[in-house]
C-alpha cells in the first residue's frame, strides 16, 4: 500500500504493521499517541506526529498535510481512556454526536469525521493477511475433550459479548464462566480468571458478527501467552480468519513448554 498514514494506539500492533510496510518499501506516515504508542515506531515511519489522547483535528490536520487520503488503525486506545480524554473542538463535536460512549460508537463516528475530510479509514487486517488465525492446532498438544466442549460453550458466550461491544475474551472452567473481557482488556480478564478459578481456564476470543475490522481487530501474541501461563489457563481458542496472531513462533514455542493448547476455530 503506497502513502498509507496510520493511527498508532497500544501495544505491538501498530509497530508490527509499520515494519511490515517498510520493510516492503513503503514508509507510513504515522499519528502516534503520546504516552501511548511505542515510541520505537518512529524508526518505519516516512513522518510522525504524536498526539494528546483527544487531539482529532491534528491528525486530519497531519495526513492532509502529508496528502494522505487512506488510512489504517492500528494498536489499542484503552476504552478506560476515555474518561481521561482532553477533546479538542472536532473531538467535542463527535463525542457529541455519538448516541453512546461504547467504542464502536466513538470510533465508528471518528472513520465519519476524517471520510468527511477526505480521509478514508480501511481494514487493518489488508495488510497483514498472513498474520490471520488458520483453522487449525498450533501446539504439540491437541485439546482435551474437556477442553473442546469447554471452547463449544464459551463460543456462544464470547460471540454474545463481543456483539454488544462488551469485549471479545471469555474465560470458562467447566462450562462455567468464569470472567468476561471489559475495559480492562484481554490480559487482565484472563489474570482475574485465574485467580478467581486457578488452573485449567480455558480462554476463548472471537470477534463480532458484524466486526469492522478499521478499528477492532482481536490479537493474540507472546503477551498473551505469557499471561495465559501466570493464570494457568489450559487451552486458547481464537476466530480464524478474523484473529490476528503475532510472534506466532515465539507464542507456540512458550506454550509449548507450558503445556497450553492454541487452536484455531470458525
Amino acid at each position: 500500500m503506497e502513502n498509507l498514514g496510520i493511527i498508532a494506539g497500544e501495544g505491538d500492533f501498530p509497530v508490527i504493521i509499520s515494519r511490515q510496510l517498510a520493510e516492503k518499501g513503503s514508509k507510513p506516515k504515522i499519528a502516534a499517541i503520546k504516552n501511548l504508542t511505542d515510541e520505537t515506531i518512529s524508526q518505519f515511519a516516512s513522518g510522525i506526529v504524536f498526539l494528546k489522547l483527544g487531539e482529532v483535528k491534528k491528525a486530519i490536520d497531519f495526513f492532509k498535510t502529508e496528502k494522505i487520503k487512506t488510512v489504517i488503525m492500528a494498536g489499542r486506545v484503552r476504552h478506560a481512556s476515555i474518561f481521561d480524554i482532553k477533546p479538542d473542538l472536532t473531538a467535542v463535536k463527535i463525542l457529541a454526536r455519538a448516541k453512546d460512549k461504547r467504542a464502536d460508537t466513538i470510533l465508528r463516528a471518528v472513520c465519519e469525521s476524517f471520510e468527511k475530510e477526505g480521509i478514508k479509514i480501511v481494514s487493518s487486517v489488508e495488510p497483514l493477511k498472513d498474520f490471520l488465525f488458520e483453522e487449525k492446532i498450533y501446539t504439540k498438544r491437541k485439546p482435551t475433550k474437556k477442553e473442546i466442549e469447554n471452547i463449544k460453550f464459551a463460543e456462544e458466550i464470547a460471540h454474545k459479548i463481543s456483539d454488544a461491544d462488551i469485549g471479545q475474551t471469555v474465560a470458562v472452567k467447566d462450562k462455567v464462566v468464569v470472567a468476561v473481557e471489559a475495559m480492562e482488556g484481554t490480559d487482565a480478564c484472563i489474570l482475574r480468571a485465574g485467580r478467581i478459578a486457578g488452573s485449567g481456564c480455558v480462554i476463548v476470543k472471537t470477534a463480532r458478527a458484524k466486526q469492522d475490522f478499521r478499528f477492532d481487530v482481536p490479537v493474540v501474541g507472546i503477551r498473551t501467552i505469557k499471561k495465559l501461563a501466570e493464570a494457568k489457563a489450559s487451552a486458547l481458542a481464537a476466530q480464524a480468519k478474523a484473529t490476528l496472531f503475532f510472534d506466532r513462533e515465539e507464542a507456540v514455542k512458550l506454550s509449548n513448554e507450558t503445556g497450553i493448547s492454541i487452536i484455531g476455530i470458525k
